[in-house]
């Protein structure tokens, strides 16, 4: 499906499943001006398309990892190898060959800082490696994997385990269909998967496939930033083309990942940036190839 073929209804459609993948047709279909039949059929387009997936996300915090760090990666010679060597390691979430200062970019999930500190010195132990610059996330304001938002941390027995692994095979599954997987009925399994979606264990939402919407742009910002960072923040927080963003300490104060159509359009984004109040300094890089992003862990043991 082409850009073209996407108006701003599938947009707005698009927007509601990436905040709430399990939403009923009834809710949509009021949210978005149209019948439960009309909502339906767009639906049902986009996930044909294959424009759009929708998958349960279990909390990264379901496994312990509560410890987040972005790590750039300066390489003395081919970095591609060195790139696939780094995502064979379990910590790191995400590896971006990049073109800039540094040769890659790495995102860490981890259960701890220690645990952090240990796997960067790993990094940095590699062949190949000449030095790392390391931001330390202390909180994630953006994310298109799991929205942040409150997580109440639940005890989770097996059948939750097995509920959870369904959700992230089929997001929208019926009640019913989850129950007969696992042996419930449709009443117990629909408590169950209610309890894991309103403590914030499982986010079911909308995957969009890259370049679905024509955005083939994609760089990474690092900003520097003065005094009351809350307005450049929230700022960022609010443009839909700032389809990442984390602050932290360390190299930056805060960390984004900016989509846009075209090399303009990501012109005036970065200028928008500069602009903001309290911002200092932005440096940017450009990603060239996606060597692993894996947030999806397999279900909680």
């Amino acid at each position: 499906m082409s850009d073209e073929q996407i108006d701003a209804i599938d947009l707005n459609l698009l927007g509601e499943i990436q905040r709430d993948g399990r939403a009923t047709y009834e809710s949509l279909s009021r949210k978005l001006g149209l019948s439960r039949p009309a909502t339906r059929a767009r639906l049902v387009r986009l996930l044909d398309s294959g424009v759009v997936r929708i998958v349960g996300v279990a909390h990264p915090a379901v496994f312990g990892l509560t410890a987040y760090a972005h790590v750039a990666v300066a390489v003395e010679g081919a970095v591609v190898a060195l790139a696939e060597e780094i995502a064979g390691m379990p910590e790191a979430a995400f590896v971006s060959v990049i073109g800039g200062e540094h040769s890659l970019i790495v995102e860490l999930r981890c259960t701890d800082q220690s645990a952090v500190s240990s796997t960067i010195r790993r990094i940095a132990a590699l062949p190949g490696v000449r030095r790392t610059a390391t931001a330390v996330y202390t909180e994630i304001l953006k994310d298109t994997f799991f929205p942040p938002g409150h997580y109440n941390p639940t005890s989770i027995d097996d059948l939750d385990r097995r509920l959870i692994e369904l959700l992230q095979q089929a997001g929208r599954a019926s009640f019913a269909d989850l129950g007969a997987a696992v042996g419930l009925s449709t009443s117990a399994a629909r408590t169950r998967v209610l309890r894991l979606l309103d403590s914030g264990t499982v986010h079911v939402g909308a995957r969009l496939h890259p370049g679905a919407l024509g955005r083939v742009h994609v760089a990474g910002a690092g900003l520097i930033l003065a005094g009351d960072h809350s307005k450049a923040i929230d700022a960022m927080v609010h443009m839909s083309e700032v389809d990442y963003l984390a602050t932290a300490v360390g190299r930056y104060d805060s960390v984004a990942t900016l989509i846009a159509h075209s090399a303009e359009e990501m012109l005036g984004l970065m200028e928008a940036l500069r602009a903001l109040p309290g911002v200092r300094a932005l440096e940017t890089w450009t990603h060239l190839r996606l060597i692993k992003e894996f947030y999806d862990q397999p279900s909680p043991t």
